[in-house]
């Protein structure tokens, strides 16, 4: 009986999963994929129309980085929180069908920004709306999938962050370098508009579609796979606490790592701009493809290496994947944006997008296999919480600011990088290496019941 209720599908006499299962499990992977991929297209094309946006409106590289990054995090990860806390409760696919209606609404009325506060508002809908899709669908994959085959599911769920950040990027070039060649669009209904504003309009019109197939997927049967079952923040809190060595390595690197990350997506594309010359459809063009096709690998190699220990009898697995990619990616985040070439520069970030795209399905997984059932949704928007608040609102805003306290404020983003990047990287190495018996020992455990 232990056996079954750790299966989010009933097994057949041969052990197998029942076809009819796998292809629900699927199809709802798939279509949670591309509600991911929509999710950081409308949230990240805003960081190739950087240039433009700052002309139009009159802003500064400080407060791009507060659209970047504070304007979408403030209400995304706090409300996640009560999110998260419905999921464990009511049915998942409703809420992320609401959300990716909601945000792409939010997308649209991002175009319609004449001034920083509007285009600031605009941003936080954007990001409540998002904050209804990755609780859930992290909560819906948890049960929709065996805790074998978790670590691999995750990986492709997190491939919408490389392709989605990849069609932002070569999305938002095109649109910059329309910029300087047409000047601004007649829109029908919408009049006269800035090139930087019809793209938010154009990236919000396949939100209806994707809300439409979100619908069609099927409601998983909620696994137990702890005897635990408790429900609530409170629930959350103290088992958070009691088992603090191990959730503390996990929060603590993926938000540190969480800063980096979002650091390169928003300045790597100025970086390449201004200190090379070169244009925004180019900048977007070769970051684009590093993060769609490197990127993506390292996603999907991040959830099979861990996916191959845990059968090698690492119980350890998801949490050991992340404290190897931080400790790898040191060189190249060090010292990619202080190459004298854009070519230079990008053979050292490919490497670097290729390894650090791999934590984040490892540490989603580690999250769901170490925490109760009825509690599981709940972590992880406490999780996105952390990775979101912290590491996006310090990660968007914190280059212009290493450039501004240490290096002069001229610009020259570069050095901040580095330093950053760096920094980041060994920090979340240790991090993660402190918490790596005792979350060992929580899997072991939980996979013992």
């Amino acid at each position: 009986m232990k056996e079954a209720a750790q299966r989010p599908v009933a097994e057949g006499a041969a052990g197998l999963v029942p076809p009819g299962s796998v292809r629900s499990a699927n199809f709802a992977l798939g279509v949670f994929l591309a509600a991911y991929i929509l999710s950081f297209v409308d949230r990240q094309i805003l960081s190739l129309m950087v240039e433009p946006i700052k002309r139009d409106l009159g802003i500064s590289d400080l407060q791009i980085g507060l659209l970047q990054g504070l304007a979408f995090a403030l209400l995304y990860s706090v409300i996640g929180v009560p999110i998260g806390l419905l999921a464990d409760r009511v049915s998942r696919r409703r809420i992320i069908a609401c959300g990716v209606v909601f945000w792409s609404v939010c997308t649209a009325l991002c175009g319609f920004a004449g001034s920083f506060a509007h285009l600031f508002a605009a941003r936080m809908g954007v990001g409540v709306g998002e904050a209804a899709l990755s609780p859930a669908a992290h909560s819906s994959l948890g049960d929709a999938f065996p805790p074998a085959r978790l670590a691999r599911a995750m990986a492709i769920y997190t491939l919408g962050i490389t392709v989605g950040t990849g069609v932002a990027l070569m999305v938002g070039g095109s649109v910059v370098d329309a910029v300087t060649a047409r000047g601004d669009l007649v829109l029908p209904l919408l009049g006269v508009r800035h090139a930087w504003q019809a793209a938010f309009f154009a990236v919000s019109l396949p939100g209806i579609a994707v809300a439409a197939f979100v619908a069609m997927t099927r409601e998983p049967k909620r696994a137990v796979r702890h005897a635990d079952a408790r429900h609530g923040i409170g629930a959350l809190l103290a088992y958070l606490v009691a088992n603090r060595r191990a959730f503390a390595a996990i929060y603590g690197n993926s938000t540190i790592l969480g800063i980096m990350g979002y650091g390169l997506v928003a300045w790597y594309p100025t970086l390449l701009i201004r200190q090379f010359g070169i244009s925004a459809g180019q900048a977007a063009n070769y970051l684009g493809i590093v993060y769609l096709v490197i990127g993506s690998a390292g996603s999907l190699a991040g959830g099979l290496l861990a996916e191959r220990l845990a059968r090698q009898g690492h119980a350890d697995a998801n949490l050991r994947v992340v404290m190897l990619i931080s400790a790898a990616a040191i060189v190249p985040a060090t010292f990619a944006p202080l190459m004298p070439s854009p070519l230079l520069v990008m053979a050292l970030f490919a490497p670097l997008t290729f390894m650090f795209s791999g934590y984040f399905g490892c540490s989603i997984a580690a999250i769901q296999l170490a925490t109760p059932n009825g509690m599981r949704a709940t972590n992880a928007a406490v999780f996105l919480l952390s990775n979101s608040l912290i590491g996006l609102s310090i990660g968007a805003a914190i280059i212009p600011l290493v450039d501004k306290w240490l290096f002069g404020g001229h610009g020259a983003i570069g050095p901040a990088l580095s330093l950053v990047g760096g920094a980041c990287c060994t920090l979340g190495a240790i991090a993660a290496r402190i918490g790596l018996p005792a979350y060992g020992a929580i899997v072991s455990a939980s996979s013992a019941k």
